[in-house]
């Protein structure tokens, strides 16, 4: 598929290119009149009465990575996992709390494949106060996951198919570990790192996770499994500790039911109906009346009421919010990474607009290369010293790389959830020499220094060569403690007793100072206006990846030509998840580009 779409996708490229010319004209004619027969594209309208229907797909992310047209309508044949924005999601939720067309909510989370703990807690408030309207909102899903529950919970009304399951087991954090598979090929992984609890490279070194790693694990999802079960209870009118007493006796609960698990969880009180489709559907109708196209309940997608109430305000006092999500990374690249290049041309085109009264730098990322993550530090410190404030809000993950960038910015947010620290350093150098004597391949040669190919993978390092990477590394901690003691105003002994690649929830590194201020997005954009003083009249503006020209043409008229499914995706099945991660992991020893050797990045960090 991905052959076929490149070849389609250059000719497309190359008519759009050739426009000069008559036959590029009458190419691009024929495509818009292919485009405008197939149905002219309007505004949704909402009706009276309406109820939102949230139906979020695949993965809870910050930015949407635009998709290929070709990938996005053949999915069935590529494992690419659909998208939606987080902000999507909540931004619908809050117009449709005041509009008077709205009148409950529909919460679908049959087609969400995963969301990190800080944006389910997003997701979960953002239904909370859609509530203060005193609108009611239903959940309806054929069974709940974990991270689909927190949100479920806080709806007037849950229901589930008879044969689903809501089962809530806690937050676990177990890997993959390779000595002994790198010593069987003769692999030998040179690692160079500085803090105790920096344990990223512990699985190429270590058949088994370090003490150190499993204390600090333990307390971070201690801390979130208890702000879950608090989110929980209290939503459900629950008694505080009846999450965790119901997975002591969960046994005996199931067998009570008769090994149903629908009867357990409407038993438990996790459910309030457990029915077939067809019975919530005619009391959503018997409530809010029929759909004038379908048999349905009376309804509008969150999609298509986003599309209805987009009023395209043009302020002249603009918030720039710049997103760093995913590994940071070398060079450009796609929204699901973060590219130094291409995030620092972000701030740029910011602070060279004159409507830019503020960059929000909106964080999720558990690091990467520490070059690139301080290529983006640099530029943002530029902005600052052109008198642009700079707030960092911190998403599901803002640790080692993802801290550094942040870390001298006036005013550091994180969610309660939010997963950050990792203060940290390391470096990674595999070298091959024993895999290759394996199969009776031998390097030698000769060199005018005894660093001279110090550096080639296929003979080990000497004495010298690691000694100069571990002062490297050293020197490259002490630089990243003494930029949280300036942005945080500690000492740097401060700093390195909370540092040594530690992990810490959002609540706890609010106690030790490595954030300001507790909160989610819409605090710290509001934050990000006050420290501008443009906090009564201003316009978020997000810097994301635009479509390519010739992408948007072929997916309007694929989209307004094929009728769209019902959004349901078959999730990935464990034995697939397990081989994803196997190659992850061995493919990060491949993906080390820094040019300096030093990486921050926490692998710990991943929780959903």
């Amino acid at each position: 598929m991905k052959g076929i779409w490149s070849i389609l996708k250059a000719i497309g490229n190359f008519i759009i290119g050739f426009g000069g010319f008559t036959v590029g004209i009458f190419a691009i004619i024929a495509l818009i009149l292919i485009a405008a027969s197939s149905g002219t594209q309007q505004l949704p309208s909402v009706p009276n009465g309406a109820v939102l229907v949230m139906w979020p797909e695949g993965q809870i992310v910050e930015v949407i990575e635009q998709p290929d047209p070709l990938e996005e309508y053949f999915d069935t044949f590529n494992n690419r996992p659909r998208q939606t924005s987080i902000h999507d999601i909540t931004t619908a939720l809050k117009r449709a709390k005041t509009d008077s067309r709205i009148a409950a909510l529909a919460l679908v989370t049959d087609s969400m494949w995963g969301a990190a703990p800080s944006h389910q807690h997003a997701m979960a408030a953002a239904v909370r106060d859609f509530k203060e309207s005193g609108k009611k909102v239903y959940a309806i899903s054929s069974a709940y996951s974990q991270a689909d529950y927190l949100v479920a919970a806080e709806a007037d009304k849950v229901f589930m198919n008879p044969q689903g399951n809501v089962l809530l087991n806690g937050y676990a954090r177990y890997r993959l570990y390779y000595k002994d598979l790198l010593a069987k090929v003769g692999a030998n992984v040179n690692v160079f790192r500085v803090g105790t609890f920096k344990s990223a490279v512990e699985p190429f070194i270590r058949d088994d996770m370090s003490p150190e790693a499993k204390e600090a694990n333990e307390e971070f999802l201690g801390g979130l499994w208890a702000q879950y079960a608090a989110s929980v209870e209290q939503a459900r009118g629950f008694e505080a500790g009846k999450l965790a007493a119901d997975i002591t006796k969960i046994s005996a609960d199931l067998r009570t039911a008769g090994g149903d698990f629908g009867q357990l969880a409407l038993n438990s009180g996790l459910v309030d109906a457990v029915v077939p489709n067809a019975v919530w559907r005619e009391e959503l109708k018997q409530e809010y009346g029929t759909s004038l196209f379908s048999d349905s309940f009376k309804q509008i997608h969150y999609e298509a009421y986003l599309a209805a109430t987009n009023n395209g305000a043009d302020s002249d006092n603009q918030v720039a919010v710049i997103t760093a999500q995913g590994e940071i990374i070398m060079g450009e690249g796609p929204a699901s990474v973060a590219a130094a290049d291409t995030i620092v041309n972000y701030i740029r085109s910011a602070r060279n607009n004159s409507k830019t009264k503020a960059i929000l730098l909106r964080v999720d990322s558990p690091g990467g290369s520490a070059f690139a993550s301080e290529l983006i530090r640099q530029e943002l410190v530029n902005a600052q010293d052109q008198g642009i404030k700079v707030i960092a809000s911190f998403g599901p993950v803002a640790a080692s790389g993802g801290y550094w960038i942040s870390a001298t910015a006036d005013e550091i947010w994180a969610a309660p959830s939010t997963i950050t620290g990792s203060i940290g350093i390391f470096g990674v150098i595999p070298t091959y020499e024993g895999t290759l004597s394996k199969i009776g391949v031998a390097a030698d040669g000769v060199g005018t220094s005894e660093l001279a190919g110090a550096f080639d993978v296929t003979r080990p390092l000497s004495d010298l060569t690691k000694d100069i990477i571990q002062q490297s590394i050293e020197a490259g901690y002490g630089e990243f403690m003494e930029l949280v003691a300036k942005g945080r105003n500690m000492t740097v002994e401060d700093v390195d007793r909370i540092g040594q690649g530690r992990v810490w929830i959002g609540q706890t590194a609010k106690d030790l100072g490595l954030v300001d201020h507790l909160g989610g997005f819409d605090e710290a954009l509001a934050a990000a206006a006050r420290a501008a003083g443009v906090e009564d009249d201003y316009e978020p503006v997000f810097y994301r990846e635009a479509p390519d020209p010739f992408d948007q043409i072929l997916s309007d008229i694929l989209n307004s030509t094929i009728g769209t499914d019902d959004g349901y995706r078959m999730p990935e099945s464990p034995a697939l998840r397990l081989m994803s991660q196997v190659q992850t992991d061995l493919e990060f020893l491949g993906n080390l580009n820094d040019p300096t050797g030093r990486y921050l990045i926490c692998f710990e960090c991943k929780v959903r």
